[in-house]
């Protein structure tokens, strides 16, 4: 595995599509960029995709973005870098999250690398915060061997994006070929660091360098597309291999669809719930909408702002975070009342004579299960039931019907439903339920949703009539239970 960490907070606004590829951010907090805004929601998107924060104070040169040494008095010096990581301590606390490293930023991290000066003044400014967290720094700096005689722990860090001297200092941004933008130049530069613990520097020379973390800058050009080879080409995590994980497709021109094994089982229904709510729980900008079938997830977003491949990505990440549980205890039974007179009943007893069972023991059969409601559609608020008897599976018509009946109750191949409205349909009819299953005017139009579970309960005509009349008087309460 490759540790990738960027710098973020810096006024990029890359960050919602960086987190799913990186382990750790480094969030500006004042000094050269960043405010009380910009933390705030890095560190959201940090703990959602739980990546470890750390603190990226740097001289106060918001003008210069960091990036010119500045002289100060050693007390403002302190008192300024203290304060920017106190800064982002108090918001990290608000967000129930922690920080775990130090990583000094621009021009202070290359000063601190080569002036023994500014490496102690730097960590006397942080002294206070060793052994609660870590520093990131280069590997045979300054500032290593002064924080390794003082008990700083230390990870080195080197630059996915950048070139070094044959001193291991970075080579300066004013010089050519200092940055790395090309995928192609990157990848050797990083496999030599990860596999044999050398940079082969500006001059061709290989030279030692230990490496823990790999950086790459949000602001670099192809910044996004080289964190993406990275991730891809050294965490290649097999995750078609694992279990429960679906199949992903292009589905239009903004549009992917995810689909499980084509089970109508309650194990792949609550996988499909579980990674629904996930991804609704990150509230994910680029994200427009999450619809729910039986076995799939349909997602569309805005191609505009991401491409494909990279919500891909994002989307195998949520996959892998852990995330909490469908809790089945807190599913609803919503008892609904059916008429299996003839008059409902059209075609009780064909279904009778197909499966040589009377008409009483097909209401009996039908009336039996706990039915789980497994995804909305065809039409508004029609829910497509499991658990259905094997010996009441039936085929649809070979000839649907131009309409069919508002709450009729029927049976299509080894599923139940309920027509919410009037429409054409194919199913074979059992009987018809007074309740209303959609109502557009409702903040929740359906009463029943994905996960929950109907029972259906046999009632006569004069019943069907007295309910039918309390629902349209508003005097009807439709009667529900959790279940486990």
């Amino acid at each position: 595995m490759l540790h990738i960490n960027c710098d973020v907070g810096e006024g990029v606004g890359n960050e919602e599509i960086l987190m799913p590829y990186i382990n750790a951010c480094n969030i500006a907090c004042g000094g050269h960029a960043g405010d009380v805004k910009t933390m705030h929601e890095v560190v959201a998107l940090a703990k959602r995709y739980q990546v470890e924060i750390g603190a990226h104070p740097s001289y106060p040169d918001r003008e210069n973005f960091g990036r010119t040494s500045m002289d100060m008095m050693e007390d403002e010096f302190i008192k300024i870098i203290q304060k920017q990581i106190t800064n982002l301590e108090e918001i990290v606390a608000l967000h129930d999250a922690k920080i775990a490293h130090i990583k000094p930023h621009g021009a202070l991290y290359n000063d601190v690398a080569k002036s023994e000066k500014k490496a102690q003044l730097f960590l006397d400014s942080i002294v206070k915060y060793k052994g609660k967290y870590k520093l990131y720094i280069p590997y045979n700096s300054v500032i290593e061997k002064l924080a390794l005689k003082q008990n700083f722990e230390v990870i080195y860090e080197v630059f996915a994006d950048r070139n070094y001297n044959d001193d291991l200092t970075l080579v300066s941004r004013k010089k050519e070929h200092a940055v790395l933008t090309k995928i192609e130049e990157v990848i050797p530069h990083v496999s030599l660091l990860k596999n044999e613990q050398k940079v082969k520097t500006i001059s061709g020379t290989k030279v030692l360098m230990k490496s823990d973390t790999f950086c790459v800058h949000s602001d670099t050009l192809n910044a996004m597309q080289i964190i993406q080879k990275l991730h891809t080409y050294f965490n290649s995590e097999s995750l078609q291999s694992l279990d429960n994980f679906p199949t992903y497709k292009r589905y239009g021109e903004a549009g992917l669809l995810l689909t499980w094994e084509a089970k109508m089982t309650q194990k792949v229904l609550y996988n499909v719930l579980e990674y629904q709510q996930n991804i609704l729980n990150f509230n994910i900008k680029v994200i427009l909408d999450v619809i729910q079938s039986n076995n799939s997830l349909l997602i569309l977003y805005d191609n505009k702002k991401v491409n494909i491949k990279t919500l891909q990505h994002l989307l195998e990440r949520l996959f892998l975070l852990e995330s909490d549980k469908i809790q089945t205890s807190t599913r609803c039974c919503w008892e609904v009342p059916v008429c299996y007179d003839k008059t409902f009943g059209i075609d009780l007893e064909e279904i009778a004579s197909n499966k040589k069972l009377s008409v009483s023991e097909i209401v009996e059969l039908h009336t039996a299960p706990k039915y789980q409601v497994f995804s909305t559609g065809f039409l508004p608020g029609f829910f497509y039931l499991g658990g259905l008897d094997k010996r009441l599976h039936i085929d649809r018509k070979s000839t649907p019907r131009l309409e069919v009946k508002k709450g009729a109750v029927g049976i299509g191949g080894m599923q139940t439903g309920i027509y919410p409205k009037t429409s054409p349909g194919g199913w074979q009819i059992l009987g018809n339920s007074p309740l209303n299953f959609f109502e557009v005017s409702k903040e929740k139009p359906c009463f029943a949703k994905a996960g929950d579970f109907i029972k259906f309960v046999s009632i006569s005509l004069e019943e069907y009539e007295r309910i039918s009349e309390a629902i349209s008087n508003g005097n009807y309460t439709i009667k529900s239970a959790e279940v486990c």
